[in-house]
């Protein structure tokens, strides 16, 4: 049976992936390496700490791929080489790893998140979409099943944990999305489509405190003023069914993921099982 690997190298989470079908898309296996890359970046500069626990895990990972005999496999990274004063030399230590590396610009991203999203929620042809990274956050508005307009901006919700968790402070952020990109606005349309982790954390959280509904903007607020709060039920609750590595910095994810809501007027926001690792799998084995 052929196999396929995606290697993720995110600000918050090193993940590899690999898929035993991409027809349709079907992951046999996950691993997921919480090693917070965003901490490593001193004003712009990645610390050899971060590349030595990025080269550690990326060669664990390589073995890993070697013993399943994986021989049809990609790596990218996201947002952690952006705007880096010592961007060569980070990209090249961690090409020693034996991977060929591909550095994902903000807008390839926001392409191929919506790419991603695309096997579970094709039926939506107008509409827009979002992915609350670690690093950053991608915005796409679409029409016909096609992109109109994609941006990234410089803030997920690891970035976001430094920040004041206030309405005001995800919407800066947004308001100047907006102003380097007005045709992300272009789209009236209710229908949003929340793509990757922060998306799936919400909606895994919201499924085990109100099973069965979807997850409305009621919902994420009252989610989020539980966790600032520290409310037992809620935090109980988020430690049962959420990862660890995301605890603190959900709070931050959650307040982004509502102002987007908010700024989309939209009411629900449907949560894709795809995102910008099956987004660029598909597009590469189309290409190949």
């Amino acid at each position: 049976m052929k196999q396929y690997g995606i290697v993720d190298i995110g600000s918050n989470t090193i993940v590899l992936i690999i898929y035993d079908s991409v027809d349709p898309v079907h992951v046999k296996a996950y691993w997921s390496e919480p090693v917070h890359l965003v901490s490593y970046n001193d004003n712009g500069y990645m610390k050899p700490e971060g590349i030595e626990k990025t080269l550690a895990v990326l060669r664990r990972y390589r073995s890993i791929l070697e013993e399943q005999q994986v021989d049809t496999y990609f790596a990218f990274i996201t947002e952690p080489w952006r705007r880096l004063t010592n961007t060569g030399e980070f990209l090249s230590r961690l090409a020693e790893s034996g991977f060929v590396i591909d550095a994902l610009s903000g807008q390839e991203e926001a392409e191929y998140d919506f790419y991603g999203s695309r096997i579970d929620c094709a039926d939506i042809k107008d509409g827009n979409a979002f992915d609350i990274g670690g690093g950053s956050t991608e915005l796409i508005s679409f029409r016909d099943g096609r992109i109109h307009a994609c941006h990234s901006l410089p803030a997920g919700c690891v970035r976001l944990k430094e920040l004041p968790v206030t309405p005001e402070t995800a919407q800066s952020y947004l308001r100047a999305a907006f102003d380097a990109c007005p045709s992300l606005l272009d789209t009236p349309s209710e229908n949003l489509i929340g793509i990757g982790g922060t998306a799936r954390a919400c909606a895994l959280l919201a499924d085990e405190l109100y099973p069965g509904m979807p997850v409305t903007r009621s919902v994420v607020r009252t989610l989020l003023t539980g966790l600032l709060e520290e409310d037992a039920v809620i935090v109980g609750a988020m430690k049962k069914v959420i990862t660890p590595g995301r605890w603190t910095v959900l709070a931050p994810g959650l307040n982004m993921l509502g102002e987007i809501m908010d700024a989309y007027h939209a009411d629900t926001v449907r949560i894709s099982e795809g995102c910008v690792r099956e987004g660029y799998l598909l597009t590469h084995l189309t290409e190949k």
